[in-house]
């Protein structure tokens, strides 16, 4: 049988410090809401919530990609292998992850491609026109590293 891993408290770490923390809840561009670290299923207009609740609401968001992680990678990993999944299936979104050449590699025993493949996700939708994003080339680096 296959171990469960569970997510270190240094995923979580590079979690808040790539999402930060919104106190009061702000519109995406694709017209969803986030508050806190990111959370977005069940952020709507006007609420205000603290730090602690924040990483209440993360802790929660985690469950569903630790599981995620958990099924759909076969190769053995270290803590810090399953962490920067984690944190970057976090970023991404599940089907995005699940659809990945990082996930893609990872499970072909190639960690070293899984690690460069996590570049190609250094884009974002700015104003219609699809950029590198500063923060996701930080973020993306900082995952690779974990």
């Amino acid at each position: 049988m296959k171990p469960r891993y569970q997510v270190s408290e240094d995923a979580i770490e590079l979690i808040k410090r790539f999402e930060g923390f919104r106190r009061v809840s702000a519109q995406l561009s694709d017209g969803r809401w986030t508050i806190g670290y990111g959370h977005t299923k069940s952020a709507r207009p006007g609420v205000k919530i603290s730090e602690n609740d924040a990483g209440a609401l993360l802790a929660y968001d985690l469950v569903e990609v630790i599981k995620a992680v958990n099924d759909l990678t076969f190769t053995p990993l270290n803590q810090n292998q399953f962490d920067a999944l984690v944190a970057f299936a976090f970023s991404i979104g599940i089907d995005n992850f699940r659809r990945s050449a990082v996930l893609r590699r990872v499970n072909e025993g190639q960690l070293l491609q899984a690690a460069y493949a996590f570049e190609v996700w250094r884009k974002a939708d700015f104003e219609g026109e699809v950029i590198v994003v500063d923060a996701l080339i930080r973020r993306r680096a900082a995952e690779k590293a974990l």
